[in-house]
Parts: C-alpha cells; structure tokens; sequence
C-alpha cells in the first residue's frame, strides 16, 4: 500500500520522486520505500551527514518546504546537506512529517529535479497523501506483518546499521551513539553509503586503523 500511495502522490503533483522513512530515535530509521535511485541518495545522504529537510521535519513536526535547495536558507541550515543533493541533479525538496495521532514516527520526502514553486494545491495533495502514507506504514509495521525487501525497487530495511553500531560500541567499549558518529564519519571520508559501511562491520571491520580522522566535525556528524 506504501508504495501504491507514493506511486499516486507523484502522478499527481509535479515532483518527481519520494520517500518514506520510519525512525526509531531522532537519527535511526529505516528507510521504507524509495520510488526511484535519486530518492533513495537523497535519503542516505542525510542518514550519513546528519542534516537535511527529512530530519529537521521529524525533529520539529513541521514539513520543510525549499522550491530551490540552492537558495541562501536552505545552503545557510544544511550546507553539506545542499551541496550533495544539487549534485544529484535535484533543485527542490520537501518533507512531510508522518504522525499517528502524536509525535512523528516518519517523513515522507520529496524532491524535484528543476526549481519550482509548489502550489498550494499541490501542497494540500502532498499533506493528504502524507495522512494516508502514516496510516499504511502503521498497518504495515503492525504485529503479524512482515515488512520486507522482497523484489521491488527501492524498498529495503537499514536495520544493518543499527546492528553494526551495536558491534562497534561493544568492541570499542564507547556508547552506540559514538559508534554512530564513526559510522558517519568513515562513509563521509570514504564517499560510501553508510549501510556499506555497516555491512563492513558486520562481516569484521572493526576500524582498528582509524586515527579518528572522519573529515567533518563532531558537531557536523551528529547533526
């Protein structure tokens, strides 16, 4: 149903792909669908960083509208964040936060490839389909039903990262959230998605060489 509802809400309206992301705590989640390759950099892009529209939307339940990422606000609050995206070829994104009757638990994330303002109606289209995507993520998440990559495009499950940062804090005797920094900090020096990295771990790489040279600061990775 995820992916049917995504599927309508890019036919009607002029974005050009979407995603849908479940979090666990404010910089764990899972991605649960992704319409189309871009969606799916744009989202590990933002996991990896540690800022970005889906994350702000989540954190502050409120959707993040920017019809041009290269404008001065969008640079000034995400400037890694932006440089990314726009080298992706996207201009616009926009995130809707996901709710259940309380806090969020997703965020539904949209981009386009050419600067654009979305219309008030397409705005409207975008929150009720953001509704109707909040309720099928929760029957699908709900016991007795198995979310699953199966054979579609884009859906697949991050529950590998979660996993490594266990190994990691373990091994190295610091808290998962410091794993997560060093999870961040290797896929941004080594230009890898952070689910390869965690992969990594999880068949050996324990980052014994690491001298804690991540390439961003502290405050950068952990957002």
């Amino acid at each position: 149903m995820t992916k049917q509802l995504v599927s309508e809400l890019v036919r009607e309206t002029g974005i050009d792909g979407a995603g849908v992301a479940v979090f666990a705590t404010a910089s764990t989640r899972d991605l649960v669908y992704a319409s189309d390759g871009v969606a799916e950099e744009i989202d590990e892009t933002q996991f990896t960083l540690g800022e970005g529209p889906c994350l702000d939307a989540f954190r502050f339940d409120n959707p993040e509208l920017h019809d041009d990422i290269s404008g001065g606000a969008a640079r000034a609050r995400w400037p890694l964040f932006a440089a990314q995206v726009l080298g992706f070829g996207t201009a616009r994104v926009y995130a809707y936060p996901l709710g259940g009757g309380g806090s969020p638990f997703g965020v539904l994330e949209l981009y386009g490839s050419s600067p654009a303002v979305l219309a008030a109606h397409e705005d409207v289209t975008c929150r009720l389909f953001a509704h109707k995507i909040a309720r099928a993520v929760l029957a699908e998440l709900a016991p007795g039903n198995v979310l699953s990559s199966g054979s579609d495009a884009g859906v697949f499950r991050r529950g590998n990262v979660n996993v490594a940062c266990g190994i990691l804090a373990a091994y190295h005797k610091i808290s998962v959230d410091e794993a997560m920094v060093r999870l961040r900090a290797r896929a941004f020096s080594r230009q890898r998605r952070i689910t390869a990295i965690a992969q990594g771990v999880i068949a050996g790489d324990r980052f014994d060489t690491d001298k804690w040279q991540g390439g961003m600061s502290r405050d950068v990775v952990c957002g």
